[in-house]
């Protein structure tokens, strides 16, 4: 069983420094666990069950920012929210 956390401080959308132009810190928590069925010699069967994004955080990971002159100078900026919780099931076969 394990909780992964990450937190990603606030990060700028252009190299301005323009404060309007950011995305805001976040934090995830994910959690896995991991269960091996079967060992024998080199080969291994493992079940992943895993939860992401466990308390449904409304965040943005990345975004881009867009000039333009319309009468005057236009910027505007751009973020791509992330998922909500969700969930992954994997089965790994190594041999």
């Amino acid at each position: 069983l394990a909780l992964l956390t990450k937190y990603v401080g606030k990060q700028y959308l252009d190299n301005t420094a323009n404060e309007q132009l950011t995305i805001d810190a976040y934090l995830v928590n994910d959690v896995q666990l991991i269960y091996s069925l079967m060992r024998k010699e080199k080969t291994s069967l493992s079940l992943i069950a895993a939860a992401n994004n466990v308390f449904d955080s409304m965040y943005s990971s990345n975004g881009y920012t867009y000039s333009y002159i319309w009468g005057s100078r236009i910027t505007e900026a751009f973020y791509f929210p992330q998922a909500g919780t969700n969930y992954m099931m994997s089965l790994n076969l190594q041999f």
